[in-house]
Protein backbone atom coordinates (compact mmCIF):
# COMPACT_ATOMS: atom_id res chain seq x y z
CA UNK A 1 0.00 0.00 0.00
CA UNK A 2 0.97 3.64 -0.47
CA UNK A 3 2.16 5.83 2.07
CA UNK A 4 -0.68 8.15 1.25
CA UNK A 5 -3.25 5.53 1.21
CA UNK A 6 -5.84 5.93 3.85
CA UNK A 7 -5.38 3.31 6.90
CA UNK A 8 -8.97 4.25 8.22
CA UNK A 9 -11.51 3.21 5.75
CA UNK A 10 -15.67 3.91 6.84
CA UNK A 11 -17.94 3.46 4.34
CA UNK A 12 -21.75 5.21 4.59
CA UNK A 13 -24.18 3.48 2.59
CA UNK A 14 -27.85 4.69 1.79
CA UNK A 15 -30.28 5.44 -0.45
CA UNK A 16 -29.49 9.54 0.15
CA UNK A 17 -33.01 10.80 -1.07
CA UNK A 18 -31.70 13.04 -0.01
CA UNK A 19 -28.48 13.15 1.63
CA UNK A 20 -29.14 15.15 5.06
CA UNK A 21 -27.39 16.29 8.20
CA UNK A 22 -28.65 13.23 10.09
CA UNK A 23 -26.53 11.50 8.12
CA UNK A 24 -23.31 13.47 7.51
CA UNK A 25 -23.23 14.65 11.06
CA UNK A 26 -22.94 11.52 13.03
CA UNK A 27 -20.52 10.27 10.33
CA UNK A 28 -18.09 13.09 10.26
CA UNK A 29 -17.99 13.10 14.56
CA UNK A 30 -17.62 9.61 14.74
CA UNK A 31 -14.68 10.73 12.08
CA UNK A 32 -13.17 13.44 14.61
CA UNK A 33 -13.21 10.66 17.33
CA UNK A 34 -12.00 7.72 15.70
CA UNK A 35 -9.44 8.92 13.26
CA UNK A 36 -11.25 7.94 9.97
CA UNK A 37 -9.35 9.42 6.95
CA UNK A 38 -12.35 9.23 4.13
CA UNK A 39 -16.00 7.98 4.18
CA UNK A 40 -17.17 6.71 0.91
CA UNK A 41 -20.88 7.98 0.76
CA UNK A 42 -22.02 4.70 -1.32
CA UNK A 43 -26.03 5.15 -2.92
CA UNK A 44 -27.50 2.02 -3.48
CA UNK A 45 -28.75 0.47 -6.30
CA UNK A 46 -32.27 -0.33 -6.01
CA UNK A 47 -31.57 -0.92 -2.06
CA UNK A 48 -33.63 -4.65 -1.88
CA UNK A 49 -34.90 -3.64 2.04
CA UNK A 50 -36.13 -0.05 1.34
CA UNK A 51 -38.51 2.33 -1.11
CA UNK A 52 -37.23 2.85 -4.25
CA UNK A 53 -35.37 6.12 -4.39
CA UNK A 54 -38.09 8.73 -6.01
CA UNK A 55 -35.17 11.26 -7.82
CA UNK A 56 -32.74 9.73 -10.69
CA UNK A 57 -29.81 8.35 -10.06
CA UNK A 58 -28.05 11.23 -11.67
CA UNK A 59 -29.75 13.66 -8.78
CA UNK A 60 -28.77 11.57 -6.34
CA UNK A 61 -25.04 11.63 -7.40
CA UNK A 62 -25.10 15.37 -7.82
CA UNK A 63 -26.81 15.96 -4.26
CA UNK A 64 -23.96 13.59 -2.97
CA UNK A 65 -21.06 15.52 -4.96
CA UNK A 66 -22.36 19.17 -3.40
CA UNK A 67 -22.23 17.34 -0.04
CA UNK A 68 -18.97 15.99 -0.13
CA UNK A 69 -17.55 19.64 -0.54
CA UNK A 70 -18.37 20.28 2.84
CA UNK A 71 -15.69 17.95 4.62
CA UNK A 72 -12.44 16.57 2.27
CA UNK A 73 -13.00 13.36 4.09
CA UNK A 74 -16.26 12.97 2.18
CA UNK A 75 -15.93 11.14 -1.14
CA UNK A 76 -18.71 9.78 -3.37
CA UNK A 77 -18.46 6.24 -4.52
CA UNK A 78 -20.68 5.23 -7.23
CA UNK A 79 -19.77 1.57 -7.19
CA UNK A 80 -22.98 0.06 -6.87
CA UNK A 81 -24.59 2.35 -8.69
CA UNK A 82 -22.42 0.98 -11.72
CA UNK A 83 -22.87 -2.66 -10.96
CA UNK A 84 -26.74 -1.75 -11.84
CA UNK A 85 -28.08 -4.55 -9.61
CA UNK A 86 -29.65 -4.53 -6.44
CA UNK A 87 -26.82 -3.71 -3.51
CA UNK A 88 -25.75 -6.30 -0.98
CA UNK A 89 -23.61 -5.49 1.28
CA UNK A 90 -21.18 -8.67 0.80
CA UNK A 91 -20.09 -7.80 -2.79
CA UNK A 92 -19.83 -4.37 -1.58
CA UNK A 93 -17.35 -4.66 1.43
CA UNK A 94 -15.35 -8.06 -0.64
CA UNK A 95 -14.81 -4.78 -2.93
CA UNK A 96 -13.23 -2.50 -0.92
CA UNK A 97 -11.03 -5.14 0.82
CA UNK A 98 -9.81 -5.51 -2.63
CA UNK A 99 -9.19 -1.92 -2.86
CA UNK A 100 -8.32 -1.10 0.38
CA UNK A 101 -6.00 -4.26 1.42
CA UNK A 102 -3.99 -2.79 4.53
CA UNK A 103 -6.91 -0.18 6.13
CA UNK A 104 -9.56 -1.00 8.49
CA UNK A 105 -12.56 -0.88 6.77
CA UNK A 106 -16.00 0.44 8.70
CA UNK A 107 -19.20 -0.05 7.94
CA UNK A 108 -21.92 2.50 8.99
CA UNK A 109 -25.37 1.06 9.58
CA UNK A 110 -28.40 2.40 11.12
CA UNK A 111 -30.06 0.55 14.33
CA UNK A 112 -33.08 -0.26 12.30
CA UNK A 113 -30.60 -2.43 9.89
CA UNK A 114 -28.78 -4.18 12.82
CA UNK A 115 -32.20 -5.12 14.25
CA UNK A 116 -33.19 -7.05 10.51
CA UNK A 117 -29.26 -7.99 9.75
CA UNK A 118 -30.53 -11.58 10.06
CA UNK A 119 -32.60 -11.07 7.02
CA UNK A 120 -29.42 -9.92 4.54
CA UNK A 121 -28.13 -12.20 2.30
CA UNK A 122 -24.36 -13.98 3.93
CA UNK A 123 -25.04 -11.70 6.35
CA UNK A 124 -23.14 -13.75 8.58
CA UNK A 125 -19.38 -13.97 6.49
CA UNK A 126 -19.82 -9.58 6.84
CA UNK A 127 -17.69 -9.55 9.62
CA UNK A 128 -15.01 -11.47 7.84
CA UNK A 129 -14.41 -7.79 6.09
CA UNK A 130 -15.09 -4.85 8.77
CA UNK A 131 -16.37 -3.67 11.88
CA UNK A 132 -20.02 -2.45 12.00
CA UNK A 133 -20.73 0.81 13.53
CA UNK A 134 -24.51 1.49 13.96
CA UNK A 135 -25.96 4.68 14.33
CA UNK A 136 -29.48 5.30 16.71
CA UNK A 137 -32.71 5.65 14.97
CA UNK A 138 -35.38 7.19 16.23
CA UNK A 139 -38.09 4.23 16.99
CA UNK A 140 -35.37 1.24 16.97
CA UNK A 141 -33.88 -0.23 19.97
CA UNK A 142 -32.66 -3.03 21.15
CA UNK A 143 -35.28 -4.14 23.26
CA UNK A 144 -36.87 -5.08 20.48
CA UNK A 145 -33.67 -7.18 18.81
CA UNK A 146 -34.29 -10.69 17.73
CA UNK A 147 -32.42 -13.65 19.62
CA UNK A 148 -29.91 -14.19 16.70
CA UNK A 149 -28.86 -10.88 17.05
CA UNK A 150 -28.50 -10.31 20.90
CA UNK A 151 -26.25 -13.54 20.20
CA UNK A 152 -24.47 -11.75 17.49
CA UNK A 153 -23.46 -8.43 19.86
CA UNK A 154 -22.91 -11.06 22.81
CA UNK A 155 -19.87 -12.21 20.69
CA UNK A 156 -18.81 -9.28 18.38
CA UNK A 157 -19.60 -6.05 20.72
CA UNK A 158 -16.31 -3.77 21.06
CA UNK A 159 -15.38 0.09 22.15
CA UNK A 160 -14.74 2.55 20.13
CA UNK A 161 -10.51 1.70 20.71
CA UNK A 162 -10.84 -1.51 19.32
CA UNK A 163 -11.96 0.02 15.73
CA UNK A 164 -8.45 1.21 15.46
CA UNK A 165 -7.97 -2.07 13.33
CA UNK A 166 -8.91 -5.71 12.20
CA UNK A 167 -12.84 -6.57 11.66
CA UNK A 168 -15.96 -8.39 12.78
CA UNK A 169 -16.43 -5.70 15.39
CA UNK A 170 -19.70 -4.36 16.41
CA UNK A 171 -19.72 -0.63 18.01
CA UNK A 172 -22.83 1.08 18.99
CA UNK A 173 -22.72 4.68 18.81
CA UNK A 174 -24.10 6.79 21.06
CA UNK A 175 -25.64 10.29 21.42
CA UNK A 176 -24.75 10.62 17.97
CA UNK A 177 -28.45 10.98 16.33
CA UNK A 178 -29.96 13.82 14.47
CA UNK A 179 -33.80 13.59 14.75
CA UNK A 180 -34.66 13.27 10.81
CA UNK A 181 -35.60 11.05 8.08
CA UNK A 182 -35.20 11.29 4.45
CA UNK A 183 -38.94 10.86 4.35
CA UNK A 184 -39.89 13.53 6.93
CA UNK A 185 -37.72 16.02 4.94
CA UNK A 186 -39.24 14.76 1.23
CA UNK A 187 -42.64 16.10 3.03
CA UNK A 188 -41.25 19.59 4.28
CA UNK A 189 -39.45 20.38 0.81
CA UNK A 190 -42.77 20.29 -1.67
CA UNK A 191 -43.43 24.17 -1.74
CA UNK A 192 -40.75 25.13 0.65
CA UNK A 193 -38.70 28.68 -0.38
CA UNK A 194 -35.89 28.86 2.07
CA UNK A 195 -33.10 25.81 3.31
CA UNK A 196 -34.76 23.50 5.94
CA UNK A 197 -33.12 23.04 9.16
CA UNK A 198 -31.60 19.02 8.27
CA UNK A 199 -30.19 19.88 4.66
CA UNK A 200 -26.82 21.24 4.16
CA UNK A 201 -27.27 25.00 2.00
CA UNK A 202 -25.10 22.96 -1.15
CA UNK A 203 -27.57 20.36 -1.54
CA UNK A 204 -30.60 22.66 -0.98
CA UNK A 205 -29.44 24.78 -3.63
CA UNK A 206 -28.49 21.65 -5.92
CA UNK A 207 -32.74 20.77 -4.99
CA UNK A 208 -33.47 23.98 -5.86
CA UNK A 209 -31.75 24.15 -9.82
CA UNK A 210 -33.29 21.23 -10.23
CA UNK A 211 -36.55 21.75 -8.60
CA UNK A 212 -36.23 18.15 -6.78
CA UNK A 213 -39.24 17.47 -4.74
CA UNK A 214 -41.70 19.44 -5.73
CA UNK A 215 -39.67 22.31 -5.04
CA UNK A 216 -40.39 25.23 -7.80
Amino acid sequence: MQSNAPRKVAILGGTFDPVHWGHLKPALRLADSCGWDVIHLLPTCAPPHRQQPEVLNTHRLGMLDAAAGLDPRLVVNDWELRQGLPSRTLPTLKHFRERCPNATLVFIIGMDSLLNLPDWLHWERLFDYAHFVVMPRPGYTLEDARPEVVDLLAKRRISMSELESGHGGIFLAEAYDVPISATELRAQLAGQTECPEFLPEPVWQYIQKHHLYGVR
